[in-house]
C-alpha cells in the first residue's frame, strides 16, 4: 500500500488480523498487572514502638545510622581500605608498646636469665643434702612495655645434685642511643617450686636415726624408755631405701643394732618420706619399729667361737690330751628371750680310765668333730663359770662316754670374758679283790673362747 499522504480507512482484512496478534505481554510470558509498584506503607522502628513514640534523638541516630550504611553499600572498596589502615596503625601501634620490634630475641633473653638470674632462697632441712643451686636453663613466656622498656617474663631453671627448682624471673631491657637492647636488671617474681631428682642420701639416713626413732617412739605411743635412748650410738644397717621420682616420695628400712657386752637391743625401723615441692625439703612423714625393739638377746654370741686349753681338773690322774687341741663351738640360733640355743662343737674326748699319774696323752684321747648340741640358759647359782650368761650344752648319747659343756659369756669385772668348760666322762670295767666293778673316770678342760 502506497503512502500518498493520505489516510487511508483500514479494510476488513486488517481489523482480523489486528485482532488475532498477541499483545507484548503476552509474547514475553508477563503479567503487566503484577509489575506495577504498590504504595509503600510507612516504615515502624524494629522493635515495633509506633513512629509517633519515638524520640527526636532515636529518630536522628536512626537516620544517621541509615545514612552510613548507604555509605558502607555504595563505598565498599573504600571503606576495606579505611578499616586496613586503621588494623595496620593498631598493629603497628601495639608491636612498638610491646617491644617487639627489634628486641632480643627469646635466646638471647634465656641466656641472660641463665647467667643473671639469682637462686631462690633455700635451706637443707634435716634429711637433705647442703649444695648450691646453679642455673641450668629458661623459657620465655612473654612480654610487655612498662614505662618505656622492654620486660621478658621467662621461667628459670635451676639444679643441685639432687634438687631441680624452677622460678619466675623478669628481665629489663633498655634500648642504647646506637640501638642495641641493654639487660637493666634480672630478678625473681614469685616463689619457686621444687621437686627432688634423688631421694633422701644414706648420709642423711644415718644422721637421722634419732628422728626416725623418735617418730616411732610417737607413732607406738608407749611410756616406756625411749627408742632413741635405747638405741643410742646403735650400729645401723640400711636394708631398703626406695626413690618414687613420680610420687616425691621415699622408702627406707634400717637395721639397729645395740650391744653392752653379750647383751644387744636390735630392731628393724621403716620409714616414709616425702618431697615438699614449696619447701624444697624432705619431710619424714611416718616411721614404726618392729616388735621387740625394747626387748634385750644375746645375739652377739650367735657365731663360731675357738678355745685355748687353760687347766684341767680331774677325779683322778689328768690327762692333758686337750692341750694344743682347738675347741670349736658354733652356736647357731638363740630362741626368743635368749634362754635356748642350738648349734654344733668340736673338741678332744677322753674315752679312757684315768692313768696312773698325770700325762700328756692316753690312748683313747680322741678328737670329735660336728657333734650337735642343745644348750639351756644356767641361772647364776647353777653357773660354775660365774658368768654374766651362761648355758649347759648337752650332746647326745655315746657307749663310748659323755660329753657335756658350759658356756660363759661376761663377768662383772670383765664384761668381754668367754670361756667354756668341757667335761668328759668314761666307765670302765675294773676288779678289785676279782670283784668286778664299773670304774667312771671325768675330765673337765677349761678354755678361754674368742671369736673367730
Amino acid at each position: 500500500m502506497q503512502d500518498n499522504g493520505k489516510t487511508t480507512p483500514p479494510t476488513k482484512e486488517d481489523a482480523q488480523r489486528t485482532q488475532s496478534r498477541p499483545s507484548p505481554a503476552a509474547v514475553d510470558g508477563r503479567d503487566r498487572t503484577a509489575t506495577q509498584v504498590a504504595p509503600a506503607p510507612s516504615a515502624a522502628p524494629a522493635d515495633g514502638t509506633p513512629d509517633a513514640a519515638v524520640t527526636p534523638l532515636a529518630r536522628t541516630a536512626r537516620a544517621w545510622a541509615r545514612s552510613a550504611w548507604d555509605a558502607v553499600r555504595h563505598h565498599r572498596a573504600v571503606t576495606a581500605a579505611v578499616l586496613l589502615a586503621v588494623a595496620l596503625c593498631v598493629a603497628a601501634g601495639v608491636a612498638a608498646g610491646l617491644g617487639l620490634l627489634g628486641g632480643p630475641d627469646d635466646a638471647r633473653v634465656e641466656r641472660d636469665a641463665v647467667a643473671h638470674a639469682p637462686a631462690p632462697d633455700w635451706s637443707a632441712g634435716a634429711f637433705d643434702m647442703a649444695e648450691d643451686l646453679v642455673a641450668t636453663g629458661a623459657k620465655v613466656r612473654g612480654r610487655s612495655s612498662v614505662a618505656g622498656k622492654l620486660v621478658v617474663r621467662a621461667d628459670v631453671t635451676f639444679q643441685s645434685g639432687r634438687v631441680r627448682a624452677t622460678a619466675p624471673a623478669s628481665l629489663t631491657y633498655e634500648r642504647d642511643a646506637d640501638g642495641t637492647w641493654r639487660l637493666d636488671v634480672c630478678r625473681l617474681d614469685g616463689a619457686a617450686s621444687f621437686a627432688a631428682t634423688r631421694g633422701v642420701s644414706r648420709a642423711r639416713i644415718r644422721a637421722g636415726v634419732g628422728a626416725l626413732l623418735a617418730k616411732a617412739d610417737a607413732s607406738s605411743g608407749s611410756g616406756k624408755k625411749s627408742l632413741a635412748t635405747l638405741y643410742q650410738d646403735a650400729d645401723v644397717t640400711i636394708k631398703k631405701s626406695t626413690f618414687d621420682r613420680k610420687r616425691q616420695q621415699q622408702d627406707v628400712r634400717i637395721h639397729l643394732v645395740r650391744r653392752r657386752g653379750y647383751q644387744a637391743l636390735e630392731c628393724d625401723v621403716d620409714a616414709h618420706f616425702s618431697f615438699a615441692a614449696a619447701s624444697g625439703s624432705w619431710e619424714l612423714r611416718k616411721a614404726s619399729a618392729s616388735k621387740g625393739a625394747r626387748r634385750a638377746s644375746l645375739s652377739p654370741v650367735v657365731g663360731t667361737w675357738t678355745g685355748t686349753f687353760q687347766s684341767q681338773e680331774a677325779s683322778g690322774a689328768r690327762c692333758f690330751g686337750a692341750q694344743g687341741q682347738t675347741l670349736s663351738i658354733t652356736i647357731d640360733a638363740l630362741s626368743n628371750g635368749s634362754r635356748r640355743m642350738t648349734g654344733t662343737l668340736g673338741c678332744v674326748a677322753h674315752y679312757h680310765a684315768a692313768p696312773q699319774q698325770d700325762a700328756d696323752a692316753s690312748d683313747g684321747d680322741e678328737a670329735i668333730g660336728g657333734v650337735t648340741f642343745e644348750g639351756e640358759r644356767l641361772d647364776a647359782a647353777d653357773d660354775p663359770t660365774h658368768s654374766t650368761y651362761a648355758f649347759e650344752l648337752t650332746t647326745p648319747e655315746d657307749a663310748r662316754g659323755t660329753i657335756s659343756v658350759v658356756v660363759g659369756f661376761g663377768a662383772a669385772d670383765n664384761a668381754d670374758r668367754a670361756v667354756a668348760r668341757v667335761t668328759c666322762s668314761h666307765t670302765s670295767k675294773e676288779s678289785f679283790l676279782l670283784i668286778p666293778y664299773d670304774a667312771t673316770a671325768m675330765y673337765t678342760d677349761t678354755f678361754t673362747l674368742q671369736r673367730q
